[in-house]
């Protein structure tokens, strides 16, 4: 019995990491997306190449709303990264338990194999004393 809650606590565990990993993988795009939002912010033209105030307040008025999106960005990338170590942290629960579980039962079979031994040894006492009590008997 405890052998297949073993079982179903280590398929949800695989569960946990492929969840993870795909937590992981969301974190990372997050984070690249962020990158690429602000390297796009850092090469849009600078003010000395605009010659119209009408186009500096135009890019001015761009790139306000572009680091606005890109504060967005690093927020949804930490959001992610923060879910990913939660879930990391949940795995990391999840083994320990499982290793206490099969910790578990390995003592059981240790002690049903000690007891196995113990009755193996208790019947050959019983027989090397009944073969004994014949010997003396048949003397």
């Amino acid at each position: 019995m405890l052998k297949k809650y073993l079982q179903t606590q280590q398929d949800n565990f695989d569960i946990m990491r492929s969840r993870h990993g795909q937590l992981q993988q969301k974190a990372d795009f997050e984070q690249q997306r962020a990158q690429l939002l602000a390297q796009h912010i850092d090469a849009m033209e600078s003010n000395q190449q605009m010659r119209c105030s009408l186009s500096l307040q135009n890019l001015s008025g761009l790139k306000h709303i572009l680091q606005d999106m890109a504060q967005q960005q690093q927020q949804r990338s930490a959001q992610a990264e923060q879910e990913a170590s939660r879930q990391q942290q949940a795995c990391s629960k999840q083994a320990a338990y499982n290793l206490a579980l099969q910790q578990i039962l390995d003592n059981r079979l240790q002690q049903q194999l000690l007891q196995l031994q113990r009755r193996e040894q208790k019947q050959q006492d019983e027989l090397a004393m009944q073969m004994f009590q014949r010997q003396r008997a048949a003397l």
